[in-house]
This record gives C-alpha cells, structure tokens and sequence, in this order.
C-alpha cells in the first residue's frame, strides 16, 4: 500500500472513531482524536456560531449538546479528502445525525457538511480544524433547507424562509 492510500484509510478510521464516540456520548474520548488545541466550529443556520476551542474543551461541548436527547446517532455519509504534503491533509465530509428529544419525543434530523483538516499528530492522523455547516433540518416531517454555501437566505421547499 501507498503513502496516500494508507493515509486515506487513516482518515477513513478517523472518521469511523468520530461518529462512534459522538453515537455512544463518549465525548471523553475525543482527546484521542482531535489535537489538543484542535478548533471545532458549528454554524447550525440558528443564530448562533459555536467555536470551540481545544479538545478537552469540544469533549464538554459535545456532552452538553447532545444531553437533551433521549436517543442520538451520527452517520457518516460520505467523505473526501486530499493529502497534503508534509503530515497534512484537508477535505470535507457530509453527515446525518438523527436524534428524539428526550422531553418533546420530537424526532430530528440534521443534515450537515464539515470542512475538515487534518494533521499527523504523535504518530497518528487527527483532526485539527472542523466546521461544520448544517444545510437541512427535518423536525415534525418538515425541513428547512438552508443550502450548503455559507450565507445568504432562501426558502425551503414549503416556502418557509431560512438562512443559508
């Protein structure tokens, strides 16, 4: 196996670690993935941006956001990645994270995309940089569609207004 290849099968365990440990809300284990001063960003199209800075810090963060739900799964669509040279890599990677409101019971759905960088980091792959843009949110068999550029408006296809 190539340099490249064995790289993309990195990321690839990489990402499959990410959706593991977010699913079984085991945010602890986050440091072991991301870098210790790794910036998470999150624009979920609500009003407000969440940056979060350091991988202790994002373990917290993570924890807090998911534990309203009474049932939580990330998904992994799809990924791709370009690797650069000298132990860097960037790419983007396309995601579903469905989740019941523990109070509501409300079924949710986000559909989102992360722009990613990577760095080799003690010997392994890691996140380093991850922002994360949601471009449809489905809640009581509607979506609101936002589009997966990073400003702008638009209506979703009940012609409800979103931002985009």
């Amino acid at each position: 196996m190539n340099d490249a290849a064995e790289a993309y099968l990195s990321v690839q365990r990489l990402q499959s670690a990410y959706a593991d440990i977010s699913t079984r809300h085991a945010f602890e284990e986050m440091t072991s993935i991301l870098t210790p001063d790794a910036c998470v960003s999150f624009d979920t199209r609500s009003g407000k941006l969440f940056e979060i800075e350091g991988a202790a810090e994002f373990a917290a963060f993570g924890a807090k956001m998911t534990a309203g739900f009474a049932f939580y799964e990330y998904i992994p669509l799809n990924f791709v990645v370009t690797i650069d040279p000298g132990g860097t890599a960037h790419g983007r990677t396309y995601s579903l994270e469905v989740a019941e409101d523990a109070q509501s019971r409300e079924w949710i759905e986000f559909y989102g995309v992360y722009d990613d960088e990577y760095v080799i980091f003690e010997g392994t792959w890691r996140f380093s940089r991850r922002q994360y843009r949601t471009y449809g949110r489905r809640t009581a068999g509607r979506l609101a569609a936002f589009g997966l550029s990073s400003s702008g408006n638009r209506e979703d296809k009940d012609g409800h207004a979103g931002r985009e």
